[in-house]
Formats: structure tokens, C-alpha cells, sequence
């Protein structure tokens, strides 16, 4: 009798956001997210060398940003995201899901500030597990909702590589999740706890 031994690693994702107003937590969304197609192509690539001595990996770039938008369809406010200050400057559709992997890039991308599209991960991240890598995110009360854009109907998550440019909103990521409507306004910071399991 022959035995056969399997053993799969899966890659397994929890995310969990909160937002506070002053301190209190005035919402909160728990999620698992999708590795997307690319990320699964840059994982894949991450672990080997394209050439040897000297050792040429064949990807250099970490997970280094988070960014939000309000896209993905389960975004509860169509009506202040379709309407100015969001809408024209955010344009799109509401389409996406969080369990299409072939998703490329948040389907519309709101600014960190003026300046940015994403924002820098806490670094170095947790490994509360031997098994677990945990990013952290702290949108403040002036990110992302400033200027003209006191309220901001946020619905999708993403999270990026080093090579992805904070200057511009049309970044590749390599993890995706849509959730229900937080409201951001210049009261409301948002931690984001992201942890990718083994």
C-alpha cells in the first residue's frame, strides 16, 4: 500500500479596519481578502533567483503601501460618490468584487493628500505567528479627507509593492477588498491591521 502525502500552502489573508472619532470607534470592517493573480505572480517570483553569483533575485520589490477607494460594489453611498467634490475628480464604476482575482488596481482611487494616491506601511511589520506577517496603516484625520473633500465614502482596500509610484492613482496591487461604506471626514482616522497568513 502506497501513501500519498499532499501538502498545499495556501496563502490566507484577514484584514480588519477600524475607524476612530476621537478616540472612539465609530466603525469597523472585518474582511479576508483576495490575493490577486499578480500577487500570486509576484509571491511566486519573490522566492526565487534569476541568476546566481552574484545572486540576481527575481524580484526585489516588499510590500511597502496601503491606499483606499470608492469603488467595489459594496460601496452603501453612491449618491456622494457620484456627486461633487468626489465625483468628477473619482470617477468609475462600482463593478468590482473581492473575489475576482484578475482585479489589477482599486477601481477608483481616492488621494492620500494632495501629493499621494498611497500611503506608507508601519515598518518592520509584526510576526505575532512564525506563520503570519502583519502590515499596519494609519490614515490620520487630515488624510485622505482634506480641502474640498470633507467626506469621503470609502469601500475598497488595496495593498502594493516598492514599485508603486504614490504620485499617481493607477497602481498594480497585489491584494484587494471591497466593504461596506466607512464615512472618512477630518474627525475620523482609520487603522488598518492587514496580516497575511502561511
Amino acid at each position: 500500500m502506497q501513501l500519498r502525502f499532499t501538502d498545499d500552502i495556501e496563502v490566507k489573508q484577514n484584514l480588519h479596519i477600524i475607524a476612530r472619532e476621537r478616540g472612539k470607534i465609530v466603525a469597523q470592517r472585518d474582511g479576508h481578502n483576495i490575493w490577486v493573480d499578480l500577487g500570486r505572480e509576484w509571491l511566486a517570483r519573490l522566492i526565487g533567483y534569476a541568476s546566481l553569483g552574484p545572486d540576481v533575485p527575481e524580484e526585489d520589490f516588499r510590500v511597502k503601501y496601503m491606499g483606499f477607494g470608492i469603488g467595489g460594489t459594496r460601496q452603501l453611498a453612491p449618491a456622494t460618490a457620484n456627486s461633487p467634490p468626489i465625483s468628477p475628480p473619482y470617477t468609475g464604476s462600482n463593478l468590482q468584487t473581492d473575489i475576482d482575482p484578475t482585479v489589477v488596481r482599486l477601481e477608483r482611487p481616492v488621494r492620500i493628500s494632495a501629493a499621494a494616491w498611497i500611503g506608507q506601511v508601519q515598518f518592520p511589520p509584526d510576526h505575532d505567528s512564525v506563520f503570519h506577517t502583519t502590515f499596519h496603516r494609519l490614515f490620520t484625520q487630515s488624510e485622505v479627507s482634506y480641502g474640498s473633500f470633507l467626506t469621503v465614502p470609502l469601500s475598497e482596500v488595496g495593498l502594493f509593492t516598492a514599485d508603486a509610484d504614490p504620485g499617481v492613482g493607477d497602481n498594480t496591487l497585489i491584494a484587494y477588498d471591497t466593504f461596506d461604506t466607512i464615512s472618512k471626514t477630518t474627525s475620523v482616522e482609520i487603522e488598518v491591521v492587514w496580516t497575511i497568513r502561511f
